[in-house]
């Protein structure tokens, strides 16, 4: 009996390990394996910034002297399904279907919404839209429709000129 008791107490200690090593990679963000896939009603998720759910930072290239930019390629956005509740999360509320992200100046004209309908599909991040030469701003991933409930994530984005570095 001692023996049984021991085995199950060692095959429990080694599930629990496998489960956390499976809901977060290096970077923190959660496996793409674990959770929904499809965007539904009451669900908590968080938005991703180049991998991140929090302090990402976007690589804009900007004219001199100038205020806005152009993000450079090959960077991403995407949403997550979240198990636990973070700080920045999301939630769908009792109608959401889809996540929008707004990237770019949401004063421009040219704003661009990205649409999720499924977690863990990173799309690129817009590259043709004005954004900010240098600073912290956020990137927020609004839950649509909006329903009772509802609530945007939100990422923490450091905008980084390659001309001249973080916060320029």
């Amino acid at each position: 009996m001692t023996r049984t008791v021991s085995r199950l107490a060692g095959v429990s200690a080694l599930a629990l390990v496998l489960t956390a090593a499976a809901l977060t990679s290096g970077s923190g963000a959660l496996a793409t394996t674990v959770g929904p896939t499809k965007v539904a009603p009451h669900q908590y998720f968080a938005g991703e910034v180049n991998g991140k759910l929090d302090n990402a930072t976007v690589t804009v290239v900007c004219p001199i002297s100038g205020k806005w930019g152009r993000a450079l390629p090959r960077q991403t956005l995407a949403v997550t399904w979240l198990p636990v509740i973070a700080s920045n999360f999301g939630n769908t509320g009792s109608r959401g279907t889809a996540i929008d992200a707004n990237t770019g100046s949401p004063a421009a004209s040219a704003a661009q919404t990205i649409v999720f309908k499924k977690y863990n599909h990173p799309q690129a991040f817009p590259t043709n839209v004005p954004v900010p030469c240098g600073g912290k701003h956020l990137v927020i991933f609004d839950p649509v429709p909006n329903g009772h409930g509802a609530k945007a994530a939100k990422v923490t984005v450091t905008y980084a000129n390659v001309a001249s570095g973080p916060g320029a």
